[in-house]
């Protein structure tokens, strides 16, 4: 038998809002799609919002992490490997969500966090399946940003 699984408030979500944002949301909502981390959007009352991620065992679906992060079905997941790739994607120019806080201490919940802009509209995923003619030059600009890079190709 499985357990429901509490998702954080905005009560539980506030120190850290408040850190990031300056304020407290008016509302919380827990987004899916992050089934190695919450995904919640913080909305504030003056109609912005923004996005916090926030990896802790009772967020991660995939169960237990493995020791080995080598292994191609290991468990790549967490706060370090989110900045790093935020980073390097931000080097190579593809338009990432701005960064507006990384909890790295875990300071304000009880498990690593971080903030980024919410960007509202499409996505590659929804392009793809609705247009995949038109998703071909963000796929090539991808495709072009990992040649000379381990284990990348030109192919999309």
């Amino acid at each position: 038998m499985t357990t429901a699984r509490a998702h954080l408030t905005r009560d539980d979500l506030a120190p850290l809002a408040r850190q990031a944002l300056g304020k407290v949301p008016a509302a919380v909502t827990r987004l899916r799609g992050g089934s190695k981390k919450g995904v919640y959007r913080l909305a504030l009352d003056n109609g912005r919002s923004a996005i916090a991620y926030v990896w802790s065992p009772e967020e991660d679906y995939w169960g237990p992490a493995d020791a080995d992060i080598r292994d191609p079905f290991a468990h790549a997941s967490g706060l370090g490997l989110f900045l790093s790739a935020h980073d390097r994607l931000t080097e190579l120019g593809v338009r990432t969500p701005r960064l507006l806080f990384a909890d790295e201490d875990a300071e304000y919940l009880p498990s690593y966090a971080a903030v980024v802009e919410d960007v509202r509209g499409g996505n590659l995923e929804v392009l793809l399946r609705s247009d995949p003619g038109a998703a071909r030059v963000p796929r090539a600009t991808l495709a072009g940003n990992q040649r000379g890079r381990p284990g990348g190709t030109a192919a999309g």
